[in-house]
């Protein structure tokens, strides 16, 4: 009787705790249908590219903890795991595990709410990613910029690091018009650079990845210094984007020669690896994209959804060219690399549910081992994707 009184207590306080803490729930879902040019780059027909569950909590203004877990593979993977902090007028410090700072179209964007579904060929090999460490984020009143300085392990992990270095992470912003917050403003610019420092151990050097996952130039193993430097800019002008971003990393190698781990190791010429992407969007109906993280929205007084209407949503089209210029600075490695193009048009339809088509091409510098005498890559997308956060 008494642990049937503690149920319904528990179900009574429930909601009351929730408000308490300013719980709200973190979904995003990502349905595509896929054609391939090659079955070894992957399954064509239907594919479910993206379940995000998580919770978001703010207890108080100043305060927001995320947890996010990826379910769409073989084994449920964290995405996102900090605790975020605001202790003064435009400083923000964070602890966790949680994106590192490079690259506008990674960090600053939601991966759901990309013009072009998924990311560019140059932020897939070149951005660091994920990994566990503390940031601060610093905004000066009075000032156009946004800095960013994180540590963390750089093993891409939430567990720990592969050795006992830390990597750093660095990046500053200038910003005007729309892109400081100015939401009249009819334009907006954004330019910055970021680098990103660590020593690895035994671990794969930048290779490239297609859209969906795809290898199609696998690096050899690096050990030492590493290091990526980034660049780009944003411009808004009415309701046109255009993004650039480039980068470069240099990777020391070594190897073993004796067996023995407390002997140095033989140093291997450096690799250098290079890449750029130049993008193109325009929301053709709906309000201009901001500098969130949101994807566009219908304009203002447009219907919204009900059972007897269609609403209208926002519609935006984009394109994209991107190089990579990948193993370079070693004659005992293969160099590689690839350019592409990629076109897409999305309907964003309401603020949680958006479909779009896309299409990419690549044409590589070296075909892949899986497709020896292949050198030309395609892909057709459908997606439909569901977010609410």
């Amino acid at each position: 009787m008494r642990a049937s009184w503690l149920v319904v207590l528990g179900l009574v306080s429930a909601p009351a705790l929730a408000a308490d803490l300013g719980l709200r729930p973190l979904f995003v879902g990502e349905v595509d249908w896929r054609q391939h040019g090659s079955a070894v780059e992957g399954f064509d027909n239907v594919a479910l590219a993206r379940l995000r569950l998580g919770v978001i909590a703010q207890p108080v203004p100043w305060m927001t903890a995320i947890g996010a877990a990826e379910w769409a593979q073989e084994k449920p993977a964290l995405v996102d795991a900090y605790l975020a902090v605001r202790p003064g007028k435009g400083l923000r410090l964070s602890m966790g595990y949680a994106k590192t700072p490079l690259f506008i179209s990674a960090h600053d964007e939601s991966i759901e709410a990309l013009p072009i579904p998924e990311l560019s060929l140059v932020a897939q090999s070149f951005w660091p990613r994920r990994d566990l460490g503390l940031e601060a984020q610093w905004t000066p009143e009075g000032l156009p910029l946004e800095t960013w300085v994180r540590v963390g392990n750089g093993s891409r992990s939430p567990l720990g690091n592969d050795n006992n270095q830390p990597a750093l992470d660095a990046r500053v912003d200038g910003r005007w018009g729309r892109s400081r917050g100015d939401a009249a403003a009819s334009w907006g610019l954004r330019a910055g650079a970021g680098v990103h420092v660590e020593r690895a151990f035994d671990r794969p050097g930048i290779g490239g990845t297609g859209p969906q996952g795809f290898t199609f130039y696998r690096p050899p193993p690096v050990s030492g210094p590493r290091s990526v430097v980034e660049a780009h800019a944003r411009v808004d002008v009415g309701a046109v984007r255009v993004l650039a971003e480039g980068a470069a990393a240099w990777e020391r190698r070594a190897r073993d020669t004796d067996g023995n781990p407390a002997t140095p190791r033989e140093a291997l010429p450096t690799l250098r690896s290079q890449g750029a992407s130049l993008e193109v969007s325009w929301v053709v109906l709906g309000q201009p994209r901001g500098d969130g993280q949101g994807w566009p929205l219908a304009r203002e007084g447009a219907p919204s959804l009900s059972l007897d209407s269609v609403p209208e949503g926002a519609v935006e089209v984009a394109a994209r060219v991107e190089r990579l210029w990948l193993g370079r600075g070693a004659a005992d490695v293969t160099r590689g690399g690839t350019t592409g193009g990629a076109v897409a048009v999305r309907w964003w339809t309401t603020s949680f549910l958006g479909v779009g088509l896309a299409g990419y091409l690549q044409h590589h510098d070296v075909a892949p081992l899986e497709e020896p005498a292949q050198r030309n890559s395609w892909l057709a997308l459908a997606r439909a994707t569901v977010s609410f956060h």
